[in-house]
């Protein structure tokens, strides 16, 4: 017999979620791997991360649960459907769940830096836009800032720098979810090095109506100090929105204290915001989650009507200016051989934040049910 996988509700119901549990490699079933649900009987797949010192982490769906429920499964053995495809085609990284097309990584050397695009939504619709006709260097998905060492990597301009992939380090599926990890080189215009990163992304299986991307952001200081200086130009973790979407049009933006559009919800603080509209009577949007153990979270959000959302730690003296700040502005120093870690959650979900139930998911993302063996 397998092992047994007790997973508790807590104090929310659950939708949606992921449970992760640690345990010995030795204990797992030889070959293949699936967990079966004592109430209902079902199926479901489960993933095993590589081992390190004879530990893995094991990660699988939870069905609903309600409220303080308690739900054993049994691991055995038999394989796991891959239901995330994932596959480099040079340059460009193809990403599907359950067959369907979802996203693309493009990180060729053309591109100013890495970026997803299109990301697909209910319905196959393109819930996100790159290239905008007003603000051409939003990039649908990616991570960007506009000043590292005086240097503006945030725009697409004459002087702007570039974040240069060089080295895919993962680019694989699974039965839960699917990877992709580069690390990548933060240069001026010249060629000066500024700063080198790591940034690793989850994609999850789960349907159409809701798909979550998991990311982690190291910034590492190899080339010496870094400075991020305090502007609105830019965020860490960005979204451009498709042109429907924008409030202009058939949008709305709202944040986790009921903040909504632009004038509620520019430079305030916020746990994630939402943008959500109708593309061809289809409702959908996409949320961006800020981690609590995030620096300085709940990070500033520097979101617009025209449909930049985009979290942001070092623009404080932009965003609250006005303010007396007792302890400074928002820039920030680097030193040299250290690293700033940012991890955050893309929700791609029908309807808007409420419909899609964004408090519930972002107590899932931060305090995931727990698990127990036994």
């Amino acid at each position: 017999m397998g092992l047994d996988l007790v997973v508790n509700a807590g104090e929310h119901a659950r939708r949606d979620a992921f449970a992760r549990v640690t345990v010995d490699a030795a204990s797992l079933p030889s070959g293949g791997m699936s967990l079966v649900d004592s109430v209902t009987g079902t199926s479901l797949p489960v993933q095993a991360s590589d081992a390190v010192d004879g530990k893995v982490e094991l990660t699988f769906p939870c069905p609903y649960l309600v409220r303080r429920e308690t739900r054993r499964f049994q691991l055995v053995t038999g394989s796991s459907p891959g239901r995330v495809a994932v596959s480099d085609k040079g340059g460009a990284i193809a990403v599907e769940i359950g067959g369907e097309p979802f996203t693309t990584m493009l990180y060729g050397p053309e591109h100013y830096r890495p970026h997803w695009y299109p990301v697909l939504g209910p319905g196959g619709k393109e819930v996100t836009e790159t290239g905008a006709s007003d603000h051409k260097h939003h990039r649908s998905l990616y991570v960007a800032y506009g000043e590292v060492n005086g240097v503006d990597c945030w725009a697409e301009g004459a002087n702007s720098g570039r974040v240069v992939v060089q080295k895919l380090s993962e680019a694989k599926g699974g039965s839960v979810f699917g990877t992709v990890t580069t690390e990548s080189l933060w240069q001026s215009l010249d060629g000066k090095r500024l700063m080198t990163d790591r940034v690793s992304w989850r994609i999850y299986a789960l349907p159409v109506n809701r798909r979550i991307i998991e990311s982690v952001v190291e910034f590492r200081a190899t080339e010496g100090d870094v400075h991020f200086g305090d502007t609105k130009e830019g965020g860490i973790m960005s979204v451009r929105v498709a042109p429907m979407v924008k409030v202009s049009n058939t949008g709305i933006i709202v944040n986790s204290f009921g903040g909504t559009n632009e004038r509620e919800t520019w430079g305030k603080r916020a746990n994630w915001c939402d943008y959500s509209g109708y593309i061809d009577g289809v409702h959908l949007g996409i949320a961006i989650m800020d981690h609590i153990g995030n620096p300085r979270h709940p990070c500033h959000w520097h979101v617009r009507d025209y449909g930049l959302m985009t979290t942001n730690i070092f623009g404080r003296g932009t965003f609250e200016s006005g303010r007396k700040l007792l302890d400074g502005d928002g820039q920030y120093v680097l030193k040299a051989g250290d690293s700033l870690t940012f991890r955050y959650q893309v929700v791609v979900h029908a309807g808007d934040a409420e419909d899609a139930d964004l408090a519930g998911a972002y107590h899932n993302f931060v305090n995931p049910p727990s698990v127990t063996v036994g």
